[in-house]
């Protein structure tokens, strides 16, 4: 942005587009979009999708169970409005989410997706599979 703003005279911005947060310690913390507090302060109609990563394939076979995944979603449009991430690898499973975000894939997209076994990001299928609870 900052290069083709400066060398390109484009007026390139991060407003309205989805800006990933990721701190690379052990577990990984990683944030996109709302939070569900923001989402309540907002006065948004929000579902939140909650997963420990103890039931995560990939997590109980690699033995990293510490963590959880977290999404804020739309209750009518069903678009991911934010999501947070504490696990191994967990930049790589927001990223996931930041595409679909980006791209405007609702939850119930990726929920009845099909992803590689055994992954992390397979396991945002049952992130989602949860909201049916």
């Amino acid at each position: 942005i900052v290069y083709r703003n400066l060398v390109e005279k484009t007026k390139l911005s991060t407003k309205d587009r989805p800006v990933p947060y990721c701190m690379f310690t052990d577990p990984q913390l990683a944030r996109i979009g709302i939070s569900e507090n923001e989402a309540k302060e907002q006065g948004l109609d929000y579902k939140v999708a909650l997963l420990p990563m103890a039931n995560v394939a990939r997590g109980i076979e690699t033995g990293e169970t510490f963590g959880l995944m977290k999404a804020v979603v739309d209750a009518k449009t069903k678009k991911i409005l934010g999501a947070a991430v504490i696990a191994a690898d967990g930049g790589e499973i927001m990223s996931v989410l930041q595409m679909a975000m980006q791209g405007g894939i609702t939850y119930e997209e990726i929920r009845y997706g099909i992803f590689a076994h055994p992954t992390y990001s397979e396991s945002l299928n049952n992130l989602f599979m949860k909201l049916d609870d």
